[in-house]
């Protein structure tokens, strides 16, 4: 056992909270409670309505934005587990490393480690998001602070959360696979009274890896309940409480430009490395219709994250044939609180949104570690060293970092004229940043920023099928990161970075609204990246005038082609520069972003009782980092999926990489990348009752 951070506490479950919940009593019908925040989705057809992109639920036809939803059916017939599998076929969406412990995507070629939302709100933890709890995923393309404030340089990933609804089956799903893979959900709920929707899912997953030493366990509760207050007035209240346990895994060294040449099982790591993550959510909000045009919306968020682990990580290759490593002990924790108020208005030509945003974020953070060395040889390592002593180990990093934010957004779509709609919206943000550095004596350092996120969007429709979009956005994220800023240049010094997005497109529907097509043609420059100062011989000054361009074209088809038949295809080219630096990578692709990635899933049912679905991904190749020294290898796969319906349960079988093939689908650096999964098959059993 190794000690606890005594700054890090374990979140706790919060069991009072959910015992409360099914006390409470109204007086509306449950089957009548009002929900704004429905989004629909189409059985059968491709368009879809999507809360993200507008936050007004507005069609796609209306959103001068591209967007990507992946929906309940969707997640289901890919047999999706993790937020990987979910995203791994929409275009434009590269799933990074994550250190195996935490999701982690890159969009349109940025990285966007904290750029994920719960039902709209910032939920930017760092954790494996499970599936259970989640209705359907959006992707909203592009730079989308106009409504969401810092980060959202390549766009947002929003999870729609499954909410308490009355005559609710409940669904038993349990599923094994290889490597031991073992994981059981209970979705329950329906009426509790007249006035009431109760809910409660809860998960266990269990099991290994295709990496050896690798292992998981997830325990998760997430209980729901929504009360009509009044006909016009609705309260939903959510909790979930997670935890997992897991290997960190830094995956494998390069040499010579290309990964090493070892098989995907190969763990450079230690027996004794693990990670262990709480993670607490508490949310309640409030819908009231105040009249047929004028509705009000209040929702408070509250989470927190704790993180202990150790992790013996993949440093340096030597000329010896070994990789050195370091042992790295990094307890953390994180807080938020979130509260965001909308009024939403309907008529005249106009719908407008303003909102206001107000939010306290912390984030206590301290890394232990060793010098560089435990070399291992690099094609048969044998995990051995004895479980470290992690309180010897010399503190590199002891921080701990506040964010406030106070936002005014406001957003009007207008029907301009006759075939022509315009969306105007800006947000403003008072970005408040503290942190201190208790090596140096508590040393305190502040940066206050006062950022305009500008959004201008116009649609023509030459009918009800077809629609022509332009869109002009700005998005800032702060230059030295998310929660935490480790540079060498003062915080006070360091600006925001600025991104900003150009995006035309065109989306169609044909055979009666069953399938909807989208391209979108983009451009996006972020400035002021940080950069080493060459007048600088140490390498401690950093100056702020990189600036990263990616451009390119995304083309997405979802909908039913024929009887039973219901496609998800895509493709994205993305030429992605680092077209201003000081370093070696002036010039040079941009890490983790392949130039060309297409994809194909197409579902099929055969009858009542059978179905089956195959999947294409194609990759081309990419970098490690932006450095370009490091080439991971284009690649192909093939999915596949068989099912077998009743009404009261079905039967899939899942079989991925149906061709084994040998690739690597991500990268931290250029000595620490991960090895796709070789074929794997899994079967899962659903039951309604």
């Amino acid at each position: 056992m190794y000690p606890t951070y005594p700054t890090s506490p374990k979140p706790k479950t919060l069991p009072l909270l959910l015992a409360g919940l099914f006390l409470l009593h109204g007086a509306a019908r449950a089957d009548d409670l009002p929900d704004v925040a429905r989004v629909t989705i189409s059985g059968s057809g491709g368009e879809a309505s999507s809360g993200g992109a507008t936050k007004t639920y507005s069609s796609m036809l209306d959103t001068p934005q591209a967007v990507t939803v992946v929906n309940r059916d969707s997640l289901r017939n890919r047999a999706a587990l993790t937020s990987k599998d979910a995203l791994e076929y929409v275009s434009s969406v590269v799933a990074g490393q994550g250190e195996g412990r935490r999701d982690e995507f890159y969009i349109r070629g940025f990285y966007s480690l904290r750029d994920t939302l719960l039902d709209g709100l910032r939920d930017d933890n760092l954790y494996f998001r499970d599936l259970a709890t989640v209705d359907q995923i959006e992707v909203i393309k592009g730079a989308a602070a106009a409504l969401y404030g810092r980060g959202s340089a390549g766009g947002l990933i929003n999870r729609v959360s499954k909410k308490p609804r009355a005559g609710q089956d409940t669904e038993v799903t349990a599923t094994i696979g290889a490597d031991r893979e073992r994981r059981v959900s209970v979705d329950a709920g329906g009426a509790l009274s007249a006035s009431a929707n109760g809910r409660v899912i809860a998960v266990y997953d269990k099991g290994n890896s295709y990496r050896d030493v690798v292992h998981h366990t997830r325990k998760l509760l997430a209980p729901s309940i929504q009360f009509a207050l009044a006909p016009e007035t609705s309260l939903l209240l959510q909790a979930e409480v997670q935890r997992e346990d897991h290997t960190p895994d830094r995956g494998v060294p390069s040499l010579q430009g290309r990964p090493l040449a070892v098989a995907p099982s190969t763990y450079y790591g230690e027996a004794y490395d693990y990670t262990r993550t709480d993670n607490d959510l508490a949310r309640a909000r409030l819908e009231h219709r105040i009249n047929e045009r004028l509705t009000l919306d209040n929702t408070l968020q509250y989470t927190r994250t704790g993180l202990e682990g150790v992790n013996t990580r993949n440093r340096r290759v030597n000329a010896d044939g070994t990789l050195s490593r370091q042992i790295t002990y990094f307890p953390q924790w994180q807080r938020n609180l979130i509260n965001q108020t909308e009024l939403t208005y309907t008529g005249d030509g106009h719908t407008v949104l303003a909102g206001l945003e107000l939010s306290e974020q912390r984030r206590d953070v301290r890394t232990a570690q060793t010098g560089i060395a435990y070399p291992i040889d690099l094609y048969a390592p044998q995990p051995k060293l004895p479980a470290p002593q992690v309180s010897t180990f010399p503190v590199s990093l002891d921080s701990a970092f506040v964010a406030r934010t106070q936002a005014l957004y406001v957003q009007d779509q207008i029907d301009v004229a006759t075939g022509w709609k315009a969306l105007l919206g800006a947000r403003f943000d008072r970005f408040q940043q503290q942190q201190t550095n208790r090596l140096k004596n508590n040393e305190r350092s502040e940066r206050t920023d006062n950022v305009a996120s500008p959004r201008v969007g116009l649609v023509y429709q030459p009918d009800g099928h077809q629609s022509w979009y332009a869109n002009l956005s700005r998005s800032f994220q702060p230059g030295g990161g998310e929660l935490l800023y480790t540079g060498n240049t003062p915080l006070s010094q360091v600006r925001p970075l600025q991104t900003d997005l150009q995006e035309v497109g065109y989306k169609r529907d044909w055979l009666a609204r069953r399938l909807f097509a989208t391209v979108a043609l983009f451009r996006i420059e972020q400035r002021n990246q940080l950069t080493m100062d060459p007048n600088d011989p140490a390498g401690l000054r950093q100056l702020q005038i990189g600036k990263q361009r990616n451009q390119g074209v995304e083309l997405e088809l979802q909908g039913a082609l024929w009887q039973g038949a219901r496609m998800n295809a895509g493709y994205t080219y993305n030429d992605a520069r680092i077209v201003a630096s000081n370093d070696v990578a002036r010039g040079n692709r941009a890490e983790m972003t392949p130039r060309h990635r297409a994809s194909l899933w197409l579902d099929q049912a055969f009858d009542a009782t059978w179905s089956a679905g195959l999947g294409v991904l194609m990759n081309s190749s990419q970098f490690a980092l932006s450095d370009n020294t490091v080439r991971l290898p284009g690649y192909a796969r093939m999915d596949a999926m068989l099912a077998y319906h009743q009404p009261r349960y079905d039967l899939r079988l899942k079989l991925n990489n149906v061709g084994n093939a040998r690739y690597y689908e991500s990268a931290i650096n250029n000595v620490q990348i991960q090895p796709g999964a070789p074929r794997n098959a899994s079967l899962t059993l659903s039951t309604r009752f």
